[in-house]
């Protein structure tokens, strides 16, 4: 009899540690990329707690989404995500209702962000317009520039195709820049402007237009749809530049600061003025506001808007994380969540100014020459930075 008992708990425990090896392996395997260049180990994600007992009533929406696509995915805990009482829409075509349940203070979220809850499951939007293949990175690009732009900003895109945002080489980098949008319907207030959309695209063939509709809260998204598109374009590609319409970039102290690095460690780049230890935003009335029913804790360290310089590696790696990562709506805390999911720092440069310059130096050439990019500048700004920095008069 004690025998049959020994080998029962022989039996019970080799079945114990042949799920946990199971569930590790699955575990890692969906996220292959978290292996470092450096050659750090791999990482679990630390919203991961095998045993740990989570009250699913008490967790903010974006918690209890993380914990409902970490069990979806694996197959031992596949069974258990009924007790979450909820399903993601299987189409696009459908509101994520059930999410909006769950808050109770769901009617007091701006409008902006009520449609982002209900769309948040949908990242397979249609690309409308895009250069062929051979537009898109000619000639071999290394570096592209990805601009974040709205329809309607069309002296925007103007003013940085004249300037910083120019085709050709720089330091010997063959440099090409694309326009990321989203549609704006009139509908929404906007007036249409289709007909000049179709002209600027066919006169510059510098467009990447999705079937989105484009707003503040979704700039994840367009990251992630962008990020989703270069996987399967521009395999010369090796640095990107991604960034807003009100930046003033200079690119050669861009592609100086990348070209101080060995080969290993710019295959793990990620840099720009990084912030850490930031909270939410609970003042309804501010850009950033995010809910405490939505998320809470503070933010992982993330690169502050205006624009971030990476290398392809990461973009692909950021974009393989993000299927694991429920949609947040503000684009860099985001993209700051998805490197810690891979286990990476952002890197801090002083040459980003995410915030803006004091205004007795914004009008001293000088102060820019060292920089890499400067935020919050209108068209006008960007031409005549362009025109001081490279007259053969200024001297520094």
């Amino acid at each position: 009899m004690k025998l049959r008992y020994i080998k029962a708990y022989v039996w019970l425990s080799c079945v114990f540690v042949a799920n946990v090896i199971v569930y590790t392996v699955v575990t890692l395997s969906r996220r292959p990329l978290s292996l470092q260049a450096s050659g750090r180990s791999a990482f679990i994600g630390g919203h991961l707690r095998l045993w740990q007992h989570r009250d699913l009533h008490g967790l903010p929406l974006w918690d209890l989404l993380l914990l409902y696509m970490d069990r979806l995915e694996n197959p031992i805990l596949r069974n258990t995500t009924a007790q979450f009482n909820l399903t993601l829409p299987g189409t696009c075509g459908e509101s994520f209702h059930e999410a909006s349940q769950r808050l109770v203070d769901f009617s007091s979220y701006p409008s902006h962000l009520q449609a982002f809850v209900l769309s948040m499951h949908c990242r397979d939007y249609p690309l409308l317009v895009g250069p062929a293949d051979d537009e898109a990175c000619p000639n071999g690009t290394q570096l592209l520039v990805a601009v974040r732009s709205q329809m309607a900003n069309f002296d925007r895109r103007q003013a940085i195709r004249q300037t910083w945002g120019r085709t050709g080489l720089v330091r010997n980098v063959t440099v090409q820049t694309l326009f990321l949008l989203g549609r704006q319907g009139s509908g929404d207030g906007h007036p249409d402007l289709e007909a000049l959309l179709e002209l600027e695209r066919w006169k510059n063939r510098d467009l990447l237009l999705w079937d989105f509709q484009d707003t503040f809260y979704n700039l994840s998204l367009k990251n992630i749809l962008f990020l989703g598109w270069l996987r399967g374009h521009c395999p010369s590609v090796e640095l990107i530049f991604l960034g807003d319409d009100d930046v003033f970039v200079r690119v050669d102290t861009l592609m100086a600061y990348a070209g101080s690095f060995d080969a290993v460690t710019r295959r793990g780049l990620f840099a720009g003025h990084v912030i850490q230890d930031a909270a939410p935003v609970h003042d309804c009335k501010h850009k950033h506001y995010v809910p405490e029913s939505f998320y809470q804790g503070t933010y992982p360290p993330y690169v502050g808007g205006g624009g971030i310089l990476c290398s392809r590696d990461v973009a692909t790696r950021l974009h393989e994380a993000s299927c694991h990562l429920p949609l947040f709506p503000i684009d860099n805390i985001y993209l700051g969540i998805c490197l810690r999911e891979l286990a990476l720092m952002p890197q801090n440069h002083p040459g980003f100014w995410t915030f803006n310059m004091e205004a007795e130096g914004q009008e001293d050439l000088c102060a820019y020459k060292e920089l890499i990019m400067v935020d919050h500048r209108t068209p006008q700004d960007i031409i005549r930075l362009w025109r001081g920095l490279h007259d053969p008069a200024l001297a520094c």
